[in-house]
């Protein structure tokens, strides 16, 4: 994690660094999703711009697919964004209200190396290794493939 100071031997943390946040890792986690925010948010807005001035109608048929088809894949890229940027709003909630860094299915804390990976995670390893295996387990009892 670029830019991020260990911390882990402090009072507040495990000896392995998966415990409790401290205050300075909060900040640090704060400013990152802060700044991956605002580069999303400007890459939406000069997607959008590109849209605006992207011609619609053109004389040959293959070229109005051909720019129907960019068209659609910046709105895909546009809806992708907006859901990392919800999922960054909230994480910053979470780092307000003081729940940031815990996991929402067993309260117990997330990590710093998790979080140093995907900072806007809700769930630490073994959670999300549960819900994987329930989510497959679904899909497999839905529709059974060689493989389940």
């Amino acid at each position: 994690m670029e830019g991020y100071r260990d911390t882990r031997h402090n009072e507040d943390c495990s000896a392995n660094g998966e415990g409790v946040l401290n205050a300075e890792q909060l900040a640090y986690f704060a400013a990152e999703l802060r700044r991956r925010r605002q580069e999303l948010v400007g890459v939406a807005t000069m997607v959008k711009n590109d849209l605006k001035e992207t011609p619609i109608g053109a004389p040959d048929i293959y070229d109005v697919a051909s720019t129907q088809t960019e068209i659609n894949i910046e709105l895909e890229g546009l809806k992708r964004h907006r859901g990392q940027i919800a999922m960054i709003d909230r994480a910053l909630a979470r780092i307000n209200d003081g729940t940031y860094g815990y996991c929402e299915m067993t309260g117990e804390p997330i990590g710093v190396k998790r979080l140093a990976i995907h900072p806007t995670a809700t769930l630490c390893v073994e959670a999300q290794e549960l819900l994987e295996r329930a989510q497959r387990s679904s899909r497999c009892a839905q529709q059974p493939a060689p493989w389940c």
